[in-house]
């Protein structure tokens, strides 16, 4: 699972893969499906109110929510991207912040890496 900032969209991004099940000629299977959650958020950092009455009884959003408080509490809003660089490569072009749900930690990773960084210590 995923979360991200999209700050193009100004949009957190939650993105998770379900096992599914299929039935197909009397046969039954399992699919992984992709799912995705997504909540504006404005330029000074706060939610959009529709979204989060929407998806606020979603499992997922207590994970958009902090990840929201932490980028607040640095002081991120509006849209300060410049100082960061990607744990990966070190480039600081196209620099957003990811949320690392298992850590509670926030990472910056360039679009290059945006969905997945090969070395394990991004932080």
């Amino acid at each position: 699972m995923t979360v991200r900032f999209d700050q193009n969209r100004r949009r957190f991004i939650c993105r998770w893969q379900e096992p599914t099940q299929v039935v197909i000629d009397k046969k039954t299977g399992t699919i992984n499906r992709s799912r995705v959650i997504s909540i504006k958020v404005s330029e000074t950092g706060k939610l959009n109110k529709r979204d989060c009455n929407r998806h606020e009884g979603h499992p997922m959003y207590p994970h958009i929510d902090r990840f929201n408080r932490k980028l607040n509490q640095m002081n991120y809003f509006p849209l300060k991207q410049e100082g960061h660089k990607c744990c990966c490569c070190g480039t600081s072009e196209s620099v957003s912040p990811h949320y690392d749900i298992g850590t509670k930690t926030i990472m910056w990773l360039c679009t290059e890496h945006q969905f997945g960084c090969p070395t394990a210590d991004c932080n």
